[in-house]
């Protein structure tokens, strides 16, 4: 038999009998690896690194506390990288590869929220969710193109990291996969002493912000699950985690403090050439009294940034006073500078 026609064959069997949901037929750890420090260059020509060691470091240094509560890590090394993005996503690459935007960060207003999404991540790649995809992909060209690729020397090229892989990365892995990591990032983060419920108000505080900005994060899209159902299944299981890990952490004025002068809004990658007012985020603390319409006039000198307000902060907007004391994040106008004094009150207290 002539051995393109065999080979050809052989790759039919696999993909037509090795269901790819339940394995990898021939993408090693080793494999996953190569792929991940491939794409990892184009990644960072895409979006960039955002430039802030200290958020670089306190991305890093949650995700490998993470990494750390895993009985199975799959992969030896993690890397975690906050990448200079306006966009709301988290994404991972095969073989231990986690990335966070700035609009994520943003959107977030707690580290138990961004402890449940990295969570999320780490669980996209620890249950191989991208080298499953690219088997599929491999799988469907294969058969559509048949023996004009199937021959040893074309196969690897199949192996490599394309735009179109990136941008299913960027919507999804699917229905199953990304119920799937809701699932094993809530107990990862949990396992860590996170709260249990920190997805179930992700999600629903991601909604209040999509009407606000016009944009989803990737797991509003086609592929995935519809949020009512991702929100019900993350309900049901923060509920019975509650019971079990009693311990947790929410850490919400720490968190919204490391966020003083994240640049807001503005370029979604490196390829953006639109044009963007400079916006950064500041801190305020609450004053006896407040309302989001009076700390609005306070800094618009208009009271109609309520609402954008409450919604930056995942709080739904009411009349009545806010607790003293309480930090929140501002929108600001221009480019955010360390020493310049402002009138923002802050405090690191909880």
């Amino acid at each position: 038999m002539d051995k393109k026609l065999l080979f050809f064959l052989i790759i039919l069997f696999i993909f037509l009998f090795i269901s790819p949901v339940h394995s990898v037929p021939f993408i090693s750890n080793k494999k996953e690896i190569e792929i991940g420090q491939s794409g990892n260059k184009q990644i960072i020509l895409q979006y960039g690194i955002y430039q802030d060691k200290s958020l670089q470091l306190y991305i890093n240094e949650l995700g490998q506390k993470l990494v750390s509560k895993l009985t199975n890590k799959e992969f030896r090394r993690f890397y975690f990288q906050l990448v200079d993005s306006s966009e709301i996503n988290a994404f991972a690459l095969p073989g231990g590869y986690v990335y966070v935007t700035r609009g994520l960060l943003a959107a977030l207003n707690t580290e138990s929220e961004l402890a449940a999404v990295i969570g999320h991540e780490i669980a996209h790649v620890t249950l191989h969710h991208g080298a499953k995809l690219m088997i599929r992909s491999i799988g469907s060209q294969i058969l559509s193109l048949g023996g004009a690729i199937a021959s040893p020397q074309n196969a690897g090229q199949w192996l490599a990291i394309s735009s179109a892989f990136f941008q299913q990365i960027n919507m999804g892995y699917g229905r199953e996969a990304e119920l799937e990591s809701d699932s094993q990032g809530m107990m990862n983060a949990v396992e860590a002493g996170y709260q249990s419920v920190a997805m179930v108000n992700f999600l629903k505080n991601l909604r209040m912000q999509e009407v606000m900005s016009g944009q989803a994060y990737h797991g509003f899209q086609a592929s995935h699950p519809e949020t009512k159902e991702r929100i019900i299944k993350a309900s049901i299981l923060a509920s019975s985690l509650s019971r079990k890990f009693t311990t947790a952490v929410k850490n919400k004025n720490d968190y919204i403090l490391k966020l003083k002068g994240l640049v807001y809004g503005g370029k979604k990658n490196t390829k953006d050439r639109g044009k963007y007012k400079a916006r950064y985020l500041d801190i305020y603390k609450v004053q006896k009294g407040d309302t989001f319409e009076s700390i609005s006039q306070k800094f618009y000198k208009v009271d109609k940034h309520g609402y954008e307000i409450s919604t930056i902060n995942g709080i739904k907007e009411t009349n009545s006073s806010l607790t003293e004391g309480l930090v929140l994040k501002i929108i600001r106008d221009g480019v955010y500078q360390a020493d310049k004094q402002n009138n923002i009150i802050a405090d690191s207290g909880n």
